[in-house]
């Protein structure tokens, strides 16, 4: 029977649905898979930092022990590719829970693609503020903010969370697709998609139109579009 640390991360403390949902996922993957969880790690902390407490006493259980590192998603380990090979190379075993059949090759390209996302939030931070300044808008006043004001940046944020990750959970069923297949049917993804409840961002169905904008978005393999 294989052994697991569970490790459940977010990077604010106002966080707790995320903390709560990685948890139960948790509980569920290995109720399912007949194994044992040893304990589950709970931090909330920045993705950007590799080193963080919580993180190191999974890494140091994971290394004495040779229990296998458990995850929702890579993002939750780090955003940063190099790190996640730092992991591997150091011997420890990672297993991502969406991403089931993680190995060298997928740990590369969701790995980049976390980082690439990233790196990608962070422009398009600096940009709005630039714009801002250029518009001579002063920031981090508080009487810029009225509550009407923050209740819409809460509601905004909470669903562009809910929208970014319907698109990605989408991304990755595409990923799985490509790497399993080698090919792509726009017709057939968009059927295996809406018959698993899948739904884009607007709360759609997906048509083959739709399926490759986000196959557009990939292009991590070079592979037969149809």
């Amino acid at each position: 029977m294989e052994n697991y640390v569970g490790y459940v991360r977010t990077s604010t403390g106002t966080q707790n649905l995320g903390l709560e949902e990685q948890i139960v996922k948790i509980g569920q993957f290995i109720s399912s898979n007949d194994c044992n969880l040893i304990d589950t790690i709970i931090e909330q902390e920045s993705g950007k930092k590799n080193e963080r407490k919580g993180l190191g006493k999974v890494i140091d259980l994971c290394t004495q022990n040779d229990y296998t590192l458990l995850v929702t998603k890579l993002d939750r380990l780090s955003r940063e590719v190099e790190f996640l090979f730092t992991l591997k190379n150091k011997g420890i075993k990672i297993r991502c829970i969406e991403l089931p059949e993680l190995n060298t090759l997928t740990l590369g390209i969701f790995g980049a693609v976390a980082q690439w996302e990233r790196e990608l939030i962070s422009k398009r931070t600096k940009d709005a503020l630039n714009v801002l300044k250029s518009q001579n808008i002063i920031l981090g006043k508080p009487q810029n903010f009225t509550n009407e004001g923050r209740l819409k940046g809460i509601q905004s944020i909470q669903r562009n969370k809910e929208n970014n990750e319907k698109w990605r959970l989408a991304i990755t069923f595409c990923e799985h697709y490509i790497l399993k297949y080698g090919n792509i049917n726009l017709t057939k993804i968009s059927q295996l998609l809406n018959s698993e409840g899948y739904k884009t961002r607007n709360g759609s169905q997906f048509t083959p139109a739709t399926v490759k904008r986000l196959i557009d978005r990939l292009n991590p393999l070079t592979v037969t579009c149809y």
